[in-house]
């Protein structure tokens, strides 16, 4: 708030995106060169991306924007609805809001548990899947033990497919099987490349790093993930008669082919983006390709 507000106080700021915002035109011709200045000087400075999250600091320059300029909003707690697998939401609670805001992948255990946080469930509805291949139409059911609105939004989406007569046909996987199991010790000792990466430290994307950990651990700047052998894996010709890595991690699922020593190609399921990570020396640097 400092930064962009001299004199202002956070005090004054209101929970608003605006995530959405109904606001009158006037209003915003008022707040929108002002957002738009605030949230270049929240880009400009290291410091504010390290302590709230990147994507939302055009967010905050809004709120601090209007703030300042004394434009007050009506807050409604339950406009909007965010919930992931443990949401404690009842059979109505569709009734209560006016939009489900689909944020979260939802992650179950095929018992109806939920599989936890930054991880892929045994059940999985997870938009970040197929942000470039469509999902399949029928998608399969959540566990019966599922919250409600991890129903509710699993039979939109199948509504919406089932009422689009020419939903294309896709080879991205449904709701189930993304998931796979770290690689054990065993299994490491009967593969050449995962004996080669154990132990060895990448960048991704240029961010540092990610380590292949013993027993199919895999830490990550984003948490910790796994990682194993991927079996044929769909859009990648280069592992036809050779071996493939999965990297799974933040609730996405990457296969990784491997140019040994330095360098790695990495595509993820569902929606086909590719990443390049580079192997790290000693002194943490990228090595050349």
């Amino acid at each position: 708030v400092d930064l962009c507000w001299k004199g202002g106080s956070w005090r004054e700021l209101q929970p608003v995106g605006p995530s959405p915002i109904i606001i009158r035109l006037s209003d915003f011709e008022r707040v929108a060169e002002r957002w738009l200045e605030y949230s270049y000087i929240l880009r400009a400075d290291p410091f504010p991306k390290n302590i709230i999250q990147d994507w939302v600091l055009e967010m905050w320059g809004y709120a601090i924007a209007a703030a300042s300029l004394g434009i007050r909003h009506k807050i409604i707690p339950s406009y909007q609805i965010e919930p992931n697998a443990y949401a404690r939401t009842g059979d109505d609670f569709d009734q209560h809001s006016y939009i489900f805001h689909y944020t979260y992948g939802i992650e179950y255990r095929l018992d109806g548990r939920p599989q936890g946080f930054n991880t892929i469930g045994e059940w999985s509805m997870d938009k970040r899947h197929y942000g470039g291949a469509y999902p399949p139409a029928n998608l399969e059911a959540p566990p019966a033990a599922a919250n409600p609105s991890s129903k509710w939004l699993w039979r939109a989406w199948n509504e919406a497919m089932a009422n689009e007569p020419e939903w294309p046909s896709t080879n991205a996987m449904g709701t189930v099987g993304w998931r796979r199991e770290s690689i054990s010790r065993a299994e490491i000792e009967k593969c050449e490349l995962c004996k080669k990466v154990l132990g060895t430290e990448w960048s991704w994307a240029g961010i540092k790093k990610m380590v292949f950990q013993d027993k199919g651990v895999l830490k990550t700047p984003w948490g910790e993930g796994k990682w194993g052998i991927a079996a044929r894996p769909k859009g990648m010709p280069e592992c036809e008669g050779t071996t493939c890595l999965f990297v799974d991690f933040s609730s996405a699922a990457h296969h990784v082919s491997f140019e040994l020593p330095n360098r790695f190609k990495s595509l993820r399921v569902g929606d086909g983006e590719i990443v390049v990570g580079k192997r790290l020396s000693l002194d943490g640097t990228e090595t050349p390709a």
